[in-house]
């Protein structure tokens, strides 16, 4: 049961990069998804159009926060990262190799854990390796927290990263790290209240803490006294400002939004949401994938 909750609370987001703050670059949509994977059980299925979403953020400095002053590498490392053309395991290296040269570029730096990520969630990747990826992603990020506190962007893959380290590191880890997980996102949005991604990050969150149940929810009590709370409300209130920043361009964004309201037993917004999404061209597997989740929630309301 613990190990449940835990893994309602840890997300696995693979980065997509925009074009502007309204259109997302289709090759850049890979897919990602709680990680609920090989652990995946009955009981998890009551939450199936939730859990089976995928999870996209839309993180370039087109669409993202920056620093005041980018150096030319960080300038450069996201211009290859835009570039669909460049192999995003050439792109590690050559971050790497930039890191190295300037250990203190924080805009290098969250760039390096962005592509380190992305390589971890290749297919290609085994599981040996996406594991060491993983906590490099961690200690190259937490060295980029160290230098500052003041950059989004920072704290945006800090909470990314720490939720894939809930893979590895038990329960107990994983559901006290979601408060970490949260406050970091919280932070970012102070900083940067214009990005869509971590209002769609926090909404995310607060839907996989609204699907615990009761019991659930006694089981983390158990060790943390009070277990995170949140609410399908809270949820809307993040997933709307997402969309209010981006508007009409992301169709796993508008299916959620009607899974939420379906949730809430409000059919007329889950029909008004449902319609929006299907009306966002399907140009990627991903998007695919929403318009087939879409359909079925629309049978059932």
């Amino acid at each position: 049961m613990l190990r449940r909750a835990a893994q309602l609370t840890r997300l696995q987001i693979a980065p997509l990069a925009c074009k502007n703050s309204a259109l997302f670059s289709s090759s850049a949509r890979r897919v990602a998804r709680l990680s609920l994977a090989p652990r995946q059980s009955h009981n998890a299925a009551r939450s199936a159009t939730l859990l089976s979403l995928s999870v996209a953020a839309f993180v370039s400095a087109s669409c993202a926060s920056k620093l005041p002053m980018e150096s030319a590498d960080a300038i450069k490392a996201e211009e290859l990262y835009n570039d669909n053309n460049f192999d995003r395991r050439e792109l590690l290296a050559k971050l790497k190799e930039m890191h190295a040269a300037h250990p203190e570029d924080v805009g290098v730096i969250w760039r390096l854990t962005r592509v380190a990520y992305d390589v971890s969630n290749l297919k290609a990747t085994s599981a040996e390796e996406k594991k060491e990826l993983t906590y490099y992603a961690r200690d190259i990020i937490q060295k980029g927290l160290d230098l500052t506190k003041d950059v989004a962007q920072v704290h945006n893959w800090y909470g990314i990263i720490l939720s894939s380290i809930g893979d590895y590191e038990g329960s107990k880890v994983s559901i006290a790290n979601s408060y970490v997980i949260k406050s970091h996102w919280e932070t970012s949005i102070q900083l940067n209240p214009s990005n869509p991604t971590t209002y769609y990050l926090l909404g995310r969150w607060c839907i996989a803490i609204a699907d615990l149940s009761w019991l659930e929810r006694k089981a983390a009590a158990v060790l943390f006294g009070t277990p995170p709370e949140s609410s399908y409300d809270e949820a809307l209130r993040f997933l709307l400002q997402s969309e209010e920043l981006a508007p009409d361009s992301w169709k796993k964004r508008s299916a959620l939004i009607a899974q939420v309201y379906s949730k809430k037993k409000d059919a007329a917004k889950a029909k008004e949401w449902v319609d929006k999404a299907l009306a966002i061209p399907t140009a990627t597997e991903e998007d695919e994938i929403a318009h087939e989740e879409v359909l079925a929630l629309q049978k059932k309301l």
